[in-house]
Formats: C-alpha cells, sequence, structure tokens
C-alpha cells in the first residue's frame, strides 16, 4: 500500500509538472504568435518618408495607450536618428542591439518582466529596429493559478486513487485473512481442516495445508496405533515371565522367581510411562484451552474416595474460585490424578487439597501427612523412574508424567514438606484467556 501511495504521488506530481509546464508554453506560444502578428501591423503603420521614426495611426489593441498597460512597442532608427515608443513605455525604453533580432526578455519599471519580440526592417532607405512586447506577469499568474486548479484536482483525484487501491487491497487480501484465520482455528484445535470457498489462486494452497494436516494425522495415529501394538504385543510375552516366575518359586528357586518379576514388572510400567505419554496432547504456542480446576479436583477426589486406600482418608478440599486454567480436559484429569492418587497411597490418615489464584497462574497444592521425603531429596521427585522409597508398590513414573504434563502445557510443579510432616505438591498452570 506504501508503494502504491508512492506511485501514485510520485506519478501525479510529475503529472502535474509536466501538464503545468505544457500550459506556460502554450500560453507563451500563444504570445509570440499575438507578438508576431502585431509587429507585423506595426511595421505596416511606419511611415516610408521620415528619417525620424513615426506611425501612420494608433495599434488596435488600447493597452498601448495606457501606461503599463501590458502591451507595448517600440520604433528605434538604427542610426541613431531617433526613437518613437507606445504610450504605454512612459518614460522607459526596450534596451536593443544589432543582431539581437527575435525573442527576448526585457525589466519594466514595476518590477515585472516583457518578452518582446524584436525585428530590423528596412523602408524605403532608412532602416529600423522594430519592437513589441507584452508584459510577462499576466501569463506567470495564469501559470499559477492553473497549478493550483492542477493541485486541487489532482490532490482529489490521488485520494479517489488511493482509496480505490487500498479497497482492491482489501478486497484481495480477504481470502488470505480468512486463511490465516482458518489456520488459527486450526492450531487452537477448533476445526481439523481448513474449509470455506477460496480463490482460484488460494484454493492449490487451502489443498496442499489441508493435505499436510491429513498427513500429520495420519502420522500420528499410526503413531500411537504402533505403540497401542507394542503395548499389546509385549503382554504376552511379559505374562510368560511372569509364568516363568511362578514355576521357578514352586521349585523353590526363589531369587530367580523375584528377578524375574521385577523385570517383567519395569518392563510394564515402562510400557504403560510410554502409552500415557503418547496420549498426551501437544501443545502449540498459540493454542488454547479453557478447563475448569475445581471440577477435574472434585471428580478426581470421588473417585479416589471408592479405592481401597482413599476410602479410610479424611478429604479435605479448600478450593476457592473456579479457576478455568489453559490445559487440554483430558491432560488437566491425567495431572490431578496423578498426583491425588500419589498423595493418597502415602498419606496416613488425611489429604488436603487447596487452589487460589496468584497473578496469572493457578496455584494448585496437594499435602499429606504420610512419612514425608528428606529436604536434601526433595529436588530428585519428578525424575524418570526415580523411587525414593521401595515400601509400597510403584515405579516412579507417575510425578514423571505429571512433569511432562506440565512442561507442554507452561505450567511448574514445586515439592516441599507439608506442615503435617508429609510431602506438599504446590501446582501452577497459566489461566485461562477471557472472553
Amino acid at each position: 500500500m506504501g508503494f502504491a501511495i508512492l506511485l501514485v504521488v510520485g506519478a501525479l506530481v510529475l503529472s502535474g509538472f509536466a501538464l503545468h509546464g505544457l500550459f506556460v508554453s502554450n500560453l507563451e506560444t500563444n504570445a509570440r504568435a499575438d507578438l508576431d502578428a502585431a509587429l507585423s501591423r506595426l511595421v505596416a503603420l511606419i511611415d516610408p518618408e521620415q528619417a525620424e521614426p513615426r506611425v501612420t495611426g494608433p495599434l488596435p489593441d488600447p493597452r498601448y495607450e495606457t501606461p503599463l498597460g501590458g502591451r507595448y512597442w517600440q520604433i528605434e532608427a538604427v542610426d541613431g536618428s531617433g526613437v518613437a515608443r507606445s504610450r504605454s513605455l512612459w518614460d522607459q525604453q526596450f534596451h536593443t542591439t544589432d543582431g539581437a533580432d527575435g525573442q527576448s526578455f526585457q525589466p519594466l519599471s514595476d518590477g515585472h518582466e516583457a518578452i518582446v519580440f524584436t525585428r530590423t526592417v528596412e523602408i524605403g532607405a532608412h532602416r529600423f529596429r522594430v519592437t513589441v512586447g507584452e508584459d510577462y506577469e499576466d501569463i506567470r499568474l495564469a501559470g499559477v493559478r492553473y497549478g493550483w486548479d492542477i493541485a486541487k484536482l489532482f490532490a482529489l483525484l490521488a485520494m479517489v486513487i488511493i482509496g480505490a487501491a487500498w479497497g482492491q487491497l482489501r478486497l484481495g487480501l480477504m481470502p488470505l485473512d480468512r486463511l490465516r484465520r482458518s489456520v488459527d482455528e486450526v492450531r487452537k484445535g477448533k476445526i481439523t481442516r481448513l474449509t470455506g470457498n477460496f480463490p482460484s489462486e488460494v484454493q492449490p494452497l487451502v489443498d496442499q495445508v489441508n493435505g499436510l494436516l491429513s498427513e500429520r494425522e495420519a502420522l500420528v495415529d499410526r503413531g500411537r496405533q504402533r505403540a497401542s501394538d507394542l503395548a499389546h504385543g509385549l503382554k504376552t510375552p511379559l505374562a510368560a515371565l511372569h509364568g516363568i516366575a511362578m514355576r521357578l518359586r514352586d521349585k523353590g528357586d526363589e531369587q530367580q522367581a523375584e528377578a524375574i518379576e521385577e523385570l517383567a514388572d519395569e518392563m510394564s510400567a515402562r510400557v504403560d510411562y510410554q502409552m500415557r505419554l503418547a496420549s498426551l496432547r501437544t501443545r502449540s504456542g498459540d493454542r488454547r484451552e479453557s478447563t475448569s480446576l475445581n471440577s477435574a479436583v472434585i471428580r478426581t477426589v470421588t473417585v479416589l474416595r471408592k479405592t481401597y486406600q482413599g476410602e479410610f482418608l479424611h478429604w479435605m478440599a479448600e478450593l476457592g474460585d473456579d479457576l478455568q486454567v489453559d490445559i487440554h480436559r483430558q491432560d488437566l484429569m491425567e495431572l490431578v490424578g496423578i498426583t491425588l492418587e500419589n498423595a493418597s497411597k502415602w498419606a496416613h490418615s488425611k489429604v488436603i487439597v487447596r487452589s487460589r489464584q496468584n497473578g496469572e497462574m493457578a496455584v494448585f497444592e496437594i499435602s499429606d501427612d504420610g512419612p514425608g521425603i528428606p529436604p536434601k531429596l526433595l529436588g530428585e521427585l519428578g525424575s524418570r523412574g526415580a523411587r525414593l522409597d521401595e515400601s509400597l508398590p510403584g515405579t516412579g513414573l507417575g510425578l514423571a508424567i505429571a512433569t511432562e504434563i506440565l512442561v507442554l502445557n507452561g505450567g511448574s510443579i514445586a515439592y516441599n514438606v507439608a506442615e503435617a510432616g508429609g510431602l506438599a505438591v504446590e501446582i501452577r498452570l497459566p489461566l485461562a484467556e477471557r472472553g
């Protein structure tokens, strides 16, 4: 648009100067033609019988008889015997020299200039230098007025052309703007394909993007399917390993049986960990979600209270305002489930859940009255496969998955010692955009 404005303004300015120059040139041409005709008429009025320049009658234009009237004539004897002038010249005289015939500009007493024509003629035995002139100020003023008229006209024309160019540009870019909004909706997960009618110039791009989306979706589905096939394919070998361990135990080889069972359990845990990670949703930088934190907590607590470990615990939910967090519902349920299940596993009698808002972040705190973790080991929590207590079954991958979820969604997790002596987990998640 800026380039179009420069082109339009530049073209109109150049055109304005060109038209002004042509107009002034045309005025000067007309003035020269009039002066040439007046000079010929003046030559015809010279008295051939007199050595001193004289005219036999006046020129028809009354401006010759008006002091500084705008039209002037002068007849000068080449031999210096005298000079005749129009009344309009008053007390001034044009300066002419031999060989200076043709057009020139002469100053006037009022500060203006006159465009003059000079011709040397022979009448009888006498030679005269005949000059006629016209005040150039009239031509200059006419050029100025014409220039202002052209400027106003071209300014209006520039606004019309620039407005039309802006409208054309907006109209031409509307399909690209719709395409941008559609791509944004794809990134936000509102739609899966670019839809709508697009011009033929844009449609190939739309088809290519839709093809890319289809290929990406197919690759993701294929990857998840392969992971699922791998998990199902490993179930039979893992079951066989458990069977081998049972037979070894029946034969009294307790040590070998326990080693095989530990290996099989570790493999099962690793497969489960990768399957759960594969179900997480990869987030783009500008994809936005909105999920109720309180709803996820209440639903998870309701489920855990019905489990064997959870039914003997006292659950305290100190929830503030219902906060909408920027995370997919399934990922939030996974995150809340992992952390609350971990607390219920280690708690002796109670689990406390709190939520609050801190600036642009939602803070979700879970604490229990279990045995807790020594402060020097808190930094190891959340690492893959890190187990700080072997007294209860587990793989230590739950908090690692929670960390993965938070990394994908711009959140953070921190561990501390709870007031009741157990573990305190603080989770921070960005709030969803309002409106």
